[in-house]
């Protein structure tokens, strides 16, 4: 897809995220650190409220790609997909899939929350990860193994089991850090915190600081992967080693 330049807002580059219909964490984050010339557009995909793998599959099939054509009509300069549960519950191959098609019919980079994981991962020299979630056990044991199939070694992890996707946003900051420091593992180089409707990114750094380790996040890592798509490198301070780097 043709670049077509804007003067004013976005006029560095548009980035565009799909996020599920009850996430009220990454929009507004994103557009409050996207540097400056750069403007974050989101389109939404319904879902019910239930955090299970049948309600990801289905939002995917019935609103995905009509969120992504939405997207397109601005021209970004990329696209993510920002659900790490669908993903995880679907596969590699799907995530896979996922991103040739919308490259393909978009001819727009992409990326989606898991692959910007991985790709975060690689860049910081992470292999062996800690990882944990705000989802339900069977959803988290999925990730554990997305992850594992991915070629991460994955020791230890722990989750909060919610159950409503609305409510994955409300853990507090002090919450987020106790589950990273009770599901991290000494082991582990570095430490995974999932979710994109969970405000993940406002303990990386304080994690970080205490473990000595790199903290990826979905929020953050997504963000991140977008940004340098769409040929962005600005540093952004106060969510870890990642984009500070």
């Amino acid at each position: 897809m043709a670049r077509r330049h804007l003067e004013g807002d976005g006029q560095r580059a548009r980035i565009g995220i799909v996020v599920p219909s009850v996430n009220t964490v990454m929009e507004p984050w994103a557009q409050k650190v996207a540097p400056d010339g750069v403007s974050i557009f989101a389109a939404r995909m319904f879902i019910p409220p239930a955090t299970t793998p049948e309600t990801f599959i289905e939002m995917d099939r019935n609103e995905g790609k009509a969120a992504i054509r939405q997207l397109s009509s601005v021209f970004p300069d990329a696209i993510a997909y920002g659900c790490t549960a669908s993903s995880i519950v679907q596969g590699l191959a799907y995530d896979a899939h996922l991103r040739a098609e919308i490259e393909h019919e978009h001819r727009t980079p992409s990326t989606t929350a898991a692959h910007a994981i991985l790709t975060a991962a690689k860049a910081l020299g992470v292999s062996t990860v800690s990882i944990v979630s705000p989802y339900t056990k069977e959803v988290d044991d999925a990730e554990h193994r997305y992850f594992s199939d991915a070629g991460l070694t994955v020791v230890g992890g722990a989750c909060l089991g919610i159950t409503d996707g609305f409510a994955l946003a409300e853990p507090s900051p002090d919450t987020l850090f106790d589950l990273g420091m009770r599901g991290f593992d000494p082991r582990a180089d570095g430490l995974i915190m999932t979710c994109l409707n969970t405000r993940s990114h406002t303990v990386i750094d304080r994690l970080e600081q205490k473990l000595g380790k790199p903290v990826i996040t979905s929020t953050q890592a997504t963000l991140w992967h977008a940004l340098r798509l769409a040929g962005i490198d600005d540093r952004i301070e106060g969510y870890g080693r990642l984009l500070d780097g």
